[in-house]
């Protein structure tokens, strides 16, 4: 989403959508950047990841953000919690992510509902 200025006030715009495999490719990037530069920290880095799933889920499709949720809840269990590379499973900070990822795609959701049918422009 971007905004845009009207007659009626700032407006938002919706985004042109990436794919699914562009979006997951982001959201991997994204989530190894944010767990090399918070790693040491847990609740910063779930603050993070948390942060680069709901970004990402605003640009990429809902089957790339749900790939991004699961990409950085790997990553957060992986590296943070473990910090030897095993997976150890940690079910809250999955739900941390998928909230981030739900949270966004409903805002997307309510602002393509809330915009004028193109057949009634």
């Amino acid at each position: 989403m971007r905004w845009r200025r009207s007659q009626r006030g700032v407006e938002w715009s919706a985004m042109p959508r990436i794919g699914t495999a562009p979006g997951s490719a982001l959201g991997f990037t994204g989530g190894v950047a944010a767990t090399v530069v918070s790693g040491h920290w847990p609740l910063v880095a779930l603050a993070v990841l948390a942060l680069v799933v709901l970004a990402v889920s605003l640009v990429t499709t809902p089957l790339g953000a749900a790939l991004t949720v699961v990409q950085c809840w790997g990553l957060y269990a992986s590296f943070v919690v473990s910090s030897q590379g095993s997976l150890v499973l940690d079910w809250t900070a999955l739900a941390v992510l998928a909230a981030a990822g739900t949270a966004s795609l409903s805002g997307i959701a309510r602002g393509r509902a809330a915009a004028p049918s193109p057949a009634r422009s």
